[in-house]
């Protein structure tokens, strides 16, 4: 259900900021480079956990940069022609890339889950 709606609401958005497609393409472009690099640097914390402040601080600092490089540029450029539908698509991009990566994150940890069991409650575990 959560699926459906956000679907709904992504094409609903893209019909009503259809005469700023420009803004939103690129408030959607930027939405998904930022947090995809940010989101993965944040998850080489789970693999070296030792340095997981490390990783979520230069996560925020690298989505931020990313960020603000990205909106400098469009206008500086004179890319976009609504700042709000710009805004608009950003957010709510950032929101459903969020959810969506997530909600991959925590599939694959149930999967793995299922293929490992622990050897006679040592703490050790080993793949079916």
């Amino acid at each position: 259900m959560k699926k459906a709606i956000i679907a709904v609401t992504m094409i609903a958005l893209a019909m009503l900021f259809s005469e700023h497609f420009h803004s939103f393409s690129v408030g959607f472009t930027l939405a998904i480079v930022a947090v995809s690099c940010s989101y993965l640097i944040a998850y080489q914390a789970i693999r070296r956990p030792q340095y997981a402040m490390s990783f979520l601080v230069v996560a925020a600092l690298t989505k931020l940069a990313i960020t603000v490089t990205g909106v400098i540029w469009v206008f500086s450029a004179k890319i976009i022609h609504s700042p709000l539908t710009f805004l608009i698509a950003y957010a709510l991009f950032s929101v459903v890339i969020t959810y969506f990566v997530s909600r991959y994150r925590a599939r694959r940890r149930d999967i793995s889950d299922q293929q490992q069991h622990e050897i006679f409650h040592t703490g050790l575990y080993e793949l079916k």
